[in-house]
């Protein structure tokens, strides 16, 4: 039996990168991008300043690739949920773009509290902020129409959504369990659905092309 082979410097840099953006996301996520160090970082991630500096360039940089990545990979999700054929009616597509927001947030809710940190340290007036929220709002407006009542709709859904991951903590204390258990995220998330399929009632015949 042949010996495997050695991962390759392009796997083990690609290997480092990913490391590094994962610990990003998380330290930026907790302190904010002021207040989170370069230093804090290569700790999350099992590696030095150094590296870091080398793969990205600094701070700023490494910022704006972790929050990046995490936006892009968000949007891919809610696409991928969109069907590719003819078009679904409003509660259907509802119940995917929810379904397909809860369960990213399940696997990955740094995204959540790295906007918020972002919100409270520089306001809401950010190019970086309105780049990921216009391709986000061009979505929803092509399936669900451009109005206040769709737009107002929208907003309740995935509050309702977002608002259940930043405040876990709050929620473990009414819910008297914890919020993010898995018993407690499926039943979440199929009170999740329900919302999804009633607030897109009465939207379908804004979809018409």
């Amino acid at each position: 039996m042949s010996a495997s082979r050695p991962p390759s410097p392009s796997q083990d840099a690609d290997g480092a990168r990913l490391s590094i953006l994962s610990a990003a996301r998380a330290e930026f996520a907790a302190r904010g991008r002021d207040a989170a160090s370069v230093h804090a970082v290569a700790a999350r991630a099992g590696v030095t300043a150094a590296m870091i500096n080398y793969y990205f360039g600094g701070k700023a940089a490494l910022y704006a690739a972790a929050r990046e990545q995490a936006e892009r990979a968000l949007l891919s999700r809610l696409e991928a949920a969109l069907p590719g054929g003819p078009r679904d009616g409003a509660a259907a597509l509802a119940r995917r773009l929810a379904g397909a927001y809860f369960d990213f947030l399940v696997e990955e809710r740094d995204l959540q509290r790295l906007l918020a940190r972002e919100l409270l340290d520089r306001g809401a007036d950010t190019p970086e902020l309105k780049r990921f929220v216009a391709p986000l709002r061009a979505m929803l407006a092509g399936r669900f129409g451009d109005d206040d009542e769709a737009a107002q709709r929208a907003i309740s859904l995935f509050g309702a959504i977002s608002g259940y991951f930043l405040y876990d903590a709050v929620l473990g204390t009414v819910l008297g369990a914890e919020p993010l258990s898995p018993g407690a995220l499926a039943r979440r998330r199929r009170h999740v659905l329900a919302l999804a399929t009633s607030l897109a009632r009465g939207l379908d015949r804004r979809e018409k092309p």
